[in-house]
């Protein structure tokens, strides 16, 4: 489904428009649990699972007016202000045993010790990045533009790689490159991590890179791409033609030869030091595995094709 019918979705379900909107509220949130609580679970529907994947976007772009409180997270909605409490006061939400509740729950316990207004009508979402305070696809897309171009994804739209090297980069950050769920299908794997226990590859990568190498930033997606680029075909290598890579340390020769390809794409400093460090992992790799004769001039051959 596309994912901005998703974000309206979720409008028309706090806005109880809607008789499909109905039945899924019904079925999935109860009357004691807010939206900001609810989880991807394998026994939901896709259809609902889908939903639950955008909602951080969703809650990000709307505020709850509190009628009753029974519908807003006393932490987790922006009831008042633009920014949840839990971001206000994070400290205060750590050290908080009563982390979990709606503003109504609190109330009741009196955990509260600024007293605001309840009334009798339900709590009612309100669309802040729109003047009406509606919700709309345009708004809507706007901002689904501005969170995903975050950093990992502009230093890869500018790193000096080849284009088909970063449109591949960039399913890899999407998840979109179903190498685990094909694998299985084709019996090559077991299943063993579930659906929603993907790992955020960028993620991950950028945490190791800024802790060892914080001083190499021009470099950081250059070598990512090398990694994935070349564990891609070492796998559609033993998937399609039925190659097995005798060692890893030909995965990482691999990954030197096209680092090593890509460092003629930079300029004046930035391809030496390439150069020397994609020749600093290869001879590395060759302790381990040293290279048979007349290798090299397969290798450029076969890498030019890749490239």
């Amino acid at each position: 489904m596309n994912q901005s019918l998703l974000y309206k979705w979720w409008w028309k379900i706090e806005k109880g428009e809607g008789l499909s909107q109905e039945i899924v509220q019904k079925k999935y949130i109860k009357q004691s649990t807010t939206i900001c609580m609810l989880k991807t679970k394998p026994s939901n529907s896709p259809m609902w699972n889908d939903l639950l994947k955008v909602k951080d976007l969703y809650l990000r772009g709307r505020i709850m007016i509190v009628g009753d409180g029974k519908m807003t997270d006393f932490w987790r909605d922006a009831w008042r202000g633009l920014v949840p409490l839990k971001e206000k006061f994070h400290v205060l939400f750590d050290i908080c045993n009563e982390q979990n509740g709606s503003v109504f729950k609190m109330a009741q316990k009196k955990l509260a010790t600024q007293s605001f207004p309840m009334g009798s009508i339900a709590d009612t979402p309100k669309w802040v990045w729109e003047k009406s305070g509606i919700f709309s696809i345009k708004s809507i897309y706007e901002h689904m533009f501005h969170f995903e171009i975050h950093k990992p994804n502009k230093r890869l739209w500018k790193a000096k790689i080849a284009l088909r090297i970063k449109l591949f980069m960039w399913l890899v950050g999407e998840n979109a490159i179903l190498t685990k769920d094909n694998m299985y299908i084709w019996g090559l794997i077991a299943l063993v991590v579930g659906a929603n226990c993907r790992p955020t590859l960028f993620n991950a990568f950028w945490v190791w890179a800024k802790r060892f190498l914080p001083h190499a930033k021009n470099y950081h997606m250059v070598g990512l791409a090398g990694v994935c680029w070349a564990i891609s075909k070492v796998r559609n290598s033993s998937c399609f033609e039925k190659k097995v890579t005798k060692s890893p340390t030909q995965i990482v020769c691999m990954i030197s030869s096209f680092i090593s390809f890509w460092a003629e794409l930079q300029g004046g400093e930035n391809k030496k030091e390439l150069e020397d460090g994609a020749g600093v992992l290869k001879a590395t790799a060759l302790l381990y595995h040293p290279q048979m004769p007349g290798a090299n001039t397969k290798n450029e051959s076969f890498l030019t094709k890749m490239v």
